[in-house]
C-alpha cells in the first residue's frame, strides 16, 4: 500500500506510480494499492497488479496549510473523510508493506491512527517513508516537523527512510535533521525517473512533422504553469518569423480550462501547438532542441534522464523547493535557470535563442543516479522477502518447540 497526499502537482503521484510499477513487475504475484489525492485520479498508466483509491483532493496554500480543493463540505468533514478512508483501506487490505510519500504523519496528522493500528498488529507491516531530494528550506521543514510531531512519528513507526535523490547533490538527511539518530534507517535511492521506453529524436520529429529547431514547453501538472507559458508565447511573438523555430506546449492535465483556452488563442499565428497531456511525454521531450520547464521533481528528472538542454523557470512558492533544486542543478551545469523575479518576455526570448546555439551543457555528472524507482522497488522486495523468511523461520521454530 502507498500513500501520497498530492496537494500540488503530479510529482508525488509520478514517484509512487513508478515505484509501484517496478515493484509489480519484479514480483508478478504482488498487488499494490495506491491511496492518492490527485484531482484527476491516476494520470499515469498502471500495470497489472496496481490500482488506486482516490482521497478527496486538497491543495497546499502555505507551509503546513491545506484546504479542500473541490468539495464544499468544510475542513472538518474533509479531514474526517480522508482519515476514515485511509483507516478502512488499511484495515481491510492488511498490507505487508506501507510506503508513505513526503509527509511522515500525513496531512493534518491523518496517518497517525493508521500507523498506530498497523504497528499494534502481531504481523505489523514494514513501514517506509519516502522523501524527495528537497522538501523546503531546511529551517522551514525542521520547524514544521517539530510542530507536527514528525520526528516522533518517524522514531516510533518507520522502519526505513528512502531518499529519492543523491547525497552528493543535496544531503537531505543532514539538512532535515535525520542524519544522526535515524542514519541506520536511511537509504539514498537516486532520482526516481520513469523507465518507460521513448522514441529517438529523429523518429519523433518525423512523426510530429517538425522541420525546424524545436522548443518543447512543459508545465508538469500544469496547475500553476500558465504565467510561464504565457511569457513563452509573448517571447515567441517578440522573436517573430526570423527565429524560424517550432514550439510545442504541453500544459499538463491540471491547468485551468480558461487558462488553457487563452493559451490556444495566444498561439494563433505562431508555429506553436498547445497540447493538454501526452501519453508519450519522454518522446516529445527527446524530440526537442531545448526544453522549457518548471523545476518540479518529475520535470527535472525527465530532463536529467534525457540529458536535454533545459531552460528552467522555478515556481515562486508555496515552498522554496523548486528554486533550491533549480539553483543546485544549474551550479552543476545540468540546466540553465531564469528565476521568477527575472522572468520577462524579452529575457525569455534572448535565452531561447542563446540556448538553441549553446553546446556547453548539460554536463555529465557521475553523481547523478536516475535509477531511483528501480532501486526503491528492489529494496521493498528485499524487505518483503525478509518478512516472509522471518515468518517461515518462526513457524518452523514453533513446530520444533511443540
Amino acid at each position: 500500500m502507498t500513500y501520497s497526499h498530492d496537494g500540488f502537482g503530479l510529482g508525488h503521484l509520478r514517484r509512487n506510480t513508478t515505484i509501484a510499477s517496478h515493484f509489480a513487475n519484479e514480483l508478478p504475484t504482488s498487488s499494490v494499492l495506491m491511496l492518492i489525492g490527485c484531482p484527476t485520479g491516476a494520470v499515469f498508466k498502471l500495470p497489472p497488479g496496481v490500482d488506486f483509491i482516490k482521497l478527496p483532493s486538497i491543495i497546499k496554500r502555505d507551509t503546513g496549510v491545506w484546504h479542500p480543493l473541490r468539495l464544499r463540505i468544510g475542513l472538518d468533514k474533509t479531514k474526517a473523510l480522508r482519515t476514515a478512508t485511509i483507516h478502512e483501506v488499511a484495515h481491510v487490505l492488511h498490507p505487508q508493506l506501507l510506503l508513505v510519500d513526503h509527509v511522515p504523519v500525513g496531512v493534518w496528522g491523518e496517518l497517525l491512527p493508521v500507523l498506530e493500528m498497523l504497528k499494534r498488529r502481531d504481523d505489523a507491516p514494514t513501514i517506509v517513508l519516502g522523501l524527495r531530494d528537497i522538501v523546503d528550506r531546511p529551517e522551514v521543514t525542521r520547524t514544521l516537523w517539530e510542530r507536527e510531531g514528525a520526528y516522533q512519528a518517524i522514531r516510533r513507526y518507520y522502519d526505513e527512510i528512502f531518499i529519492y535523490g543523491c547525497r552528493e547533490v543535496f544531503d537531505t538527511s543532514s539538512h532535515y535533521g535525520l542524519g544522526r539518530e535515524f542514519a541506520p534507517r536511511i537509504r539514498y535511492c537516486g532520482y526516481v525517473c520513469t523507465q518507460e521506453p521513448y522514441k529517438s529524436k529523429e523518429r519523433m520529429r518525423k512523426e510530429l512533422q517538425v522541420e525546424h529547431p524545436l522548443i518543447v514547453v512543459t508545465g508538469g501538472g500544469g496547475v500553476d504553469a500558465y504565467p510561464m507559458m504565457q511569457t513563452c508565447m509573448k517571447a515567441l511573438r517578440l522573436l517573430g518569423p526570423r527565429a524560424d523555430v517550432e514550439t510545442i506546449f504541453i500544459s499538463g492535465p491540471l491547468m485551468d480550462n480558461e487558462q488553457l483556452e487563452r493559451l490556444r488563442e495566444e498561439a494563433k499565428g505562431l508555429k506553436a501547438r498547445v497540447l493538454t497531456h501526452v501519453e508519450d511525454c519522454l518522446s516529445y521531450l527527446n524530440a526537442a532542441d531545448v526544453v522549457v520547464t518548471m523545476a518540479g521533481y518529475n520535470s527535472l528528472c525527465q530532463v536529467l534522464q534525457l540529458r536535454k538542454k533545459s531552460l528552467v523557470v522555478p515556481r515562486s512558492g508555496p515552498s522554496a523547493e523548486q528554486q533550491m533544486r533549480a539553483r543546485l542543478f544549474a551550479e552543476r551545469g545540468l540546466v540553465e535557470v531564469i528565476f521568477p523575479g527575472e522572468l520577462s518576455p524579452k529575457k525569455m526570448a534572448g535565452k531561447l535563442m542563446e540556448n538553441l546555439q549553446r553546446k556547453d551543457y548539460p554536463c555529465y555528472d557521475p553523481a547523478i543516479d536516475t535509477n531511483g524507482g528501480r532501486n526503491a522497488a528492489t529494496r521493498l522486495a528485499e524487505l518483503l522477502a525478509s518478512r516472509v523468511y522471518y515468518r517461515v523461520e518462526s513457524q518452523i521454530d514453533r513446530r520444533v518447540y511443540r
